[in-house]
Parts: structure tokens; C-alpha cells; sequence
């Protein structure tokens, strides 16, 4: 009867070791909120500044589809440093943003042209023009002939309409 009890006071005395080992051992197994071991403030921190890289990435998308360039060029330009201060910065991703607000502008710019000569509008068609021509080279389609023809249409608005003014007077 004794060696019963004392198997049974052991089997006891193992599974109490065991579970008094588990409870000492339990938090430094357990993972912490983050894996990167950054404290509590620093944590939130990093999760501030990711949520402001994807707030400007949003502003950033909205305004690349309903505002001029150069809005959307200030929001790229605060996108690639919140992203950056975020740790989750993206040149590919910057590379296809920039591009599509180039094209945007280029389109847009060629537009402006078109209007302003059809409203023989000579100071901001050139504008325009000049605004295509820097673009248009930023993203490598620049064509010196396309812009060689814009020039002589502007000269031919201008030519016809300083004809209709001498010939109004």
C-alpha cells in the first residue's frame, strides 16, 4: 500500500511540476501584439503612420481622377513620404502613379489646346502647349512635329485673327 501512494504522490507531483513549468514558461512563448518588439508607443506610432500612408493613398487616387495635376502631384508627393515614414513605401507602384498623372495632364493639356485655339484664345493655348511639351518629355512621347503643327496653328489663329480686327476697323 505504501509503494501505491507514494506512485501516486509522485504521479501528483510530476503533473503539478509539469503545469507550474508551463505557467512559468507560458509568456515567454506567447507572441506580443507586434513581432517586431517595438514597445506599446512605438507600436502605435507605426500603426499611425500606416494609417496615414493609406489615407494618402486614398486622397491620392481621388485626386488623380477629379483634380488637375498639379493636386495630384502635391498628393504623389505626400503619399511617397507618408508611405515612406510608414516603412511601406512602393517604387513601382510610385513609378504607375506618376505616369498615369502624366498622361492625365498630357490629355488634359491637348484638350486645353484644341479649346483655346477653337476659341482663338492665343496666350493660354500656347500655355497649354507648353505645359504638353514638358509632360509629354517627362514620359518620353514627346514628338517635335506634333508640336511644330500646334505652333502653326497657333500662328494661323493669330494671323486671322489680327486680319479680322484690321478688317472690323
Amino acid at each position: 500500500m505504501c509503494c501505491y501512494q507514494l506512485i501516486k504522490s509522485c504521479k501528483y507531483f510530476n503533473i503539478a511540476a509539469t503545469l507550474l513549468l508551463v505557467l512559468l514558461l507560458a509568456p515567454l512563448g506567447l507572441s506580443q501584439d507586434n513581432n517586431t518588439g517595438l514597445s506599446p508607443e512605438e507600436n502605435d506610432r507605426q500603426q499611425m503612420l500606416e494609417r496615414e500612408a493609406a489615407n494618402a493613398l486614398r486622397r491620392l487616387k481621388r485626386s488623380m481622377e477629379k483634380d488637375g495635376f498639379y493636386s495630384g502631384r502635391v498628393a504623389l508627393n505626400i503619399w511617397q513620404s507618408t508611405a515612406k515614414d510608414a516603412g511601406n513605401f512602393d517604387q513601382a507602384k510610385y513609378d504607375e502613379f506618376k505616369t498615369q498623372l502624366y498622361e492625365k495632364s498630357v490629355s488634359d493639356s491637348l484638350r486645353c489646346v484644341e479649346e483655346a485655339l477653337v476659341e482663338e484664345d492665343i496666350y493660354n493655348a500656347n500655355f497649354c502647349l507648353q505645359t504638353w511639351r514638358m509632360h509629354s518629355k517627362e514620359l518620353g512621347t514627346y514628338d517635335q512635329d506634333d508640336y511644330e503643327v500646334y505652333l502653326k496653328k497657333m500662328a494661323d489663329a493669330k494671323a486671322a485673327n489680327a486680319a479680322r480686327r484690321a478688317k472690323e476697323k
